[in-house]
């Protein structure tokens, strides 16, 4: 899944501590519960985070009761000092496996800082797809 922008509370936090993302993105997230959803638009959110959805299907709940627990995925800094993508792999035998259905690999991807200089590390991801028919 990619959007221009974030999910309400997943790495959408501008620099005056204010989180902007879009509460109907979460719950379409959360619908749909890709294996990695792509955005970007925050330019101070860059990163990436594991996120847990609750298990239950309600959708009708309070916006922070979607997300059951995020757990951040750390960047290789000597990476994103040299410009390097960073790496994650989220494949059934990686390590940052995720559990399809149940889990979602969040990446706020912004290169840009907030004066539109280019500086984070662009993510190259490694993941499972189910074989065409």
């Amino acid at each position: 899944m990619m959007t221009h922008g974030p999910p309400l509370n997943i790495m959408d936090v501008t620099y005056k501590g204010e989180n902007v993302g879009c509460q109907h993105l979460l719950r379409a997230a959360r619908r749909c519960k890709p294996r990695l959803h792509c955005f970007g638009h925050i330019h101070e959110g860059w990163g990436a985070q594991k996120v847990k959805w609750r298990e239950d299907e309600e959708l009708d709940v309070k916006n922070e009761e979607h997300v059951e627990k995020t757990e951040v995925v750390q960047a290789n800094m000597e990476d994103v000092a040299a410009m390097r993508p960073v790496e994650v792999d989220i494949s059934k035998d990686g390590g940052t496996p995720i559990e399809h259905g149940k889990e979602t690999l969040m990446v706020n991807a912004s290169i840009m800082t907030i004066r539109y200089k280019p500086w984070n590390s662009p993510w190259l991801v490694d993941m499972d797809l189910d074989k065409a028919e």
